[in-house]
């Protein structure tokens, strides 16, 4: 068999443009589309398909931004107070309290983000918020303030198609990177060496390509940059700069960090890490060298612009091979906003999806560490895929283990679930659209189990939604559905 290549896909007779290929492009692009979506992609085609999720700048998206004012206005209260050599024990409540609101906002936020990802019509720009947010890792408590988050979200949302110069450029001078990677204590004498470490290992040119001493002097060229206290804002502060000759990857001046980004996407490494970890984000793990050294000569063809680098992942052949189709396991990010959309959950019950996707190991705003989340298999533990088997109980319920319900449940049958078998009139036929919207593909042994599981004793036997039964008999086979290995993966 060929190798996957990067030449655009061309549907054949053999390998035509079908609902298979149409709803992995929505899953992987986005968070998976319900059936006249999906329909639309197939009817498109695969170039038009892409080039309309490519192109959401034409679609309106407004969502209203958390108001932080007030918690802000808190946390200037903690600094007059201490400006103005307050009692000890005044300056404390005054830090509690803007503390506590500051945690409050977090979750405020956390909930805004993920209402924002299943009701986005630019599901491709939500995609790469999220890659963004697990690439350039910041997150809380080291990034301590809720809108310094926010505003880092938002640089990942304007920025998320752009040129990768300008946004790493812009994440060196963004407060929560600032503050999450300590180089808001970063000064001349003693400088701190976690973010130009950072920047080089995880985000630019991989280990290996670089010195110890290198990373030294990068993090001289920073000092001094910094954020405006408790204000979302990059402040240089030139009395903390080093302003003495330092020498990066046998460069010799100056530098400041402006500098430092320049010679970094100098060097060929810079070219390769981006488009491997965008190759796996959306297609499947541990590419070929054959295909990052054809993505890297297109990312410097085009002076590192985004856009073109996704594109034409999107339309490979490789993005169709065989080792990419319904072979990724399902982030928890993934599993909960795509079963959102295509079910028609309430956003309104984000708390308690937040909290599903928590207890699966995803804490949006709040990554394990610098190097973000896990990929692929390591996603599943014996731990976490008891969790994901909850989060249909969830869903389909109103509760589960460690969630608490809210006062209304969720309704037994989704609203989206409903419409998927609206006009169905045989078990089979529902079974049959169920399996279609939610794995693609399912034995036929197992369509029996949910055959049954809507308690009909043939494909052929009638379905009555309208039957006071219908409702429970859905939710058993959904549950049993959405259960399956084959729900976890896209």
């Amino acid at each position: 068999m060929a190798e996957p290549s990067l030449a655009k896909f061309v549907p054949t007779p053999s390998d035509p443009w079908d609902r298979a290929k149409a709803a992995h492009l929505l899953a992987r692009a986005g968070f998976g589309g319900r059936p006249e979506e999906v329909d639309r992609a197939l009817r498109l085609g695969p170039e038009a398909a892409v080039d309309e999720l490519l192109d959401y700048d034409r679609v309106p998206d407004d969502f209203p931004p958390p108001d932080f004012a007030a918690v802000r206005a808190l946390y200037e209260e903690v600094a007059r107070l201490r400006a103005a050599r307050a009692p000890e024990a005044e300056r404390r409540d005054a830090l509690r309290a803007a503390q506590r609101a500051n945690v409050q906002k977090l979750q405020e936020l956390r909930a805004w983000w993920l209402a924002r990802m299943i009701q986005t019509r630019r599901p491709l720009q939500e995609k790469m918020v999220l890659f963004w947010h697990g690439f350039l890792v910041s997150g809380y408590p080291d990034a301590r303030l809720a809108e310094f988050l926010y505003v880092q979200n938002q640089l990942f949302r304007r920025m998320a198609l752009r040129n990768f110069k300008a946004l790493i450029l812009a994440i060196c001078r963004d407060p929560a990177m600032l503050q999450y990677l300590d180089n808001d204590s970063n000064r001349r004498g003693k400088p701190n060496e976690n973010f130009a470490r950072e920047l080089l290992e995880l985000f630019t040119m991989g280990i290996g390509h670089y010195t110890e001493q290198d990373v030294k002097e990068a993090a001289r060229a920073f000092t001094g940059w910094t954020h405006g206290g408790y204000r979302p804002e990059f402040v240089f502060n030139a009395a903390w700069h080093d302003d003495g000759p330092k020498t990066f990857l046998g460069r010799t001046g100056n530098l400041d960090g402006a500098d430092i980004v320049d010679i970094v996407f100098e060097h060929p490494a810079t070219a390769r890490r981006l488009p491997t970890r965008l190759f796996e984000y959306f297609a499947y793990l541990r590419p070929d060298e054959g295909l990052v050294d054809g993505l890297a000569a297109l990312f410097r063809r085009s002076n590192f612009e985004i856009r073109p680098l996704v594109r034409a992942i999107l339309t490979s052949q490789a993005f169709y091979a065989p080792q990419a189709m319904r072979t990724q396991v399902k982030s928890p990010a993934q599993l909960v906003v795509g079963t959102a959309r295509l079910l028609e959950v309430d956003p309104a019950h984000a708390p308690q999806l937040l909290r599903a996707m928590d207890l699966m190991g995803q804490a949006l705003f709040a990554p394990p560490n610098v190097g973000g989340w896990p990929q692929g298999e390591r996603w599943i533990t014996t731990s976490t895929i008891l969790q994901r088997y909850n989060f249909s109980a969830l869903v389909l319920t109103g509760g589960a283990p460690g969630i608490a319900r809210r006062q209304r449940d969720l309704p037994p049958v989704p609203p989206g679930a409903t419409r998927l078998v609206d006009g169905a009139r045989t078990a089979g036929d529902v079974i049959d659209r169920l399996v279609d919207a939610l794995v693609g593909r399912l034995d036929a042994q197992r369509r029996t189990a949910l055959v049954r599981a809507l308690g009909a004793s043939s494909p052929e036997a009638p379905f009555d939604p309208r039957d006071p039964a219908s409702g429970e008999r859905m939710r058993s086979a959904l549950h049993l559905l959405m259960s399956s290995a084959e729900y976890q993966l896209t």
